[in-house]
């Protein structure tokens, strides 16, 4: 099963975790951490989901960072449910959180899904990643 816990990450990643962790707090962005390690299996088994299994496309790679150990996604939390919106300001700056978010994110080494690319240079943002 897929992991949440910053410990699973690598050394320096579980740094930058921590550190936007905290530059979130410093800005009232109240979040959670919903995936950092995913073994081989469960990426192979997401890439499939829309394609030779049932469901949503939910992933454009079966080569993902959370494999190696190096990236987290996170939701930003309203009254402490998770809430998928990109368009939400939960700390009320008129500012969205999730683009707040993956500016934090920069300014820690850390790079926004929103910049995503597909195989082909398709943008593919995904805004919690």
């Amino acid at each position: 099963m897929a992991s949440r816990k910053i410990e699973d990450l690598l050394p320096e990643m579980q740094v930058k975790a921590r550190l936007f962790a905290g530059k979130m707090a410093e800005e009232g962005i109240p979040f959670m951490i919903t995936c950092t390690y995913r073994s081989q299996e469960e990426q192979n088994g997401l890439y499939n989901q829309g394609r030779s299994a049932p469901g949503k496309i939910v992933t454009w790679t079966k080569h993902s960072r959370h494999t190696e150990r190096t990236a987290f996604d996170i939701c930003i939390l309203k009254q402490g449910k998770p809430i998928w919106d990109i368009k939400v300001d939960v700390n009320a700056d008129h500012i969205p959180d999730y683009k707040q978010a993956g500016e934090i994110g920069e300014s820690c080494g850390l790079i926004l899904g929103g910049f995503f690319k597909d195989s082909k240079g398709k943008p593919t943002p995904d805004y919690c990643h």
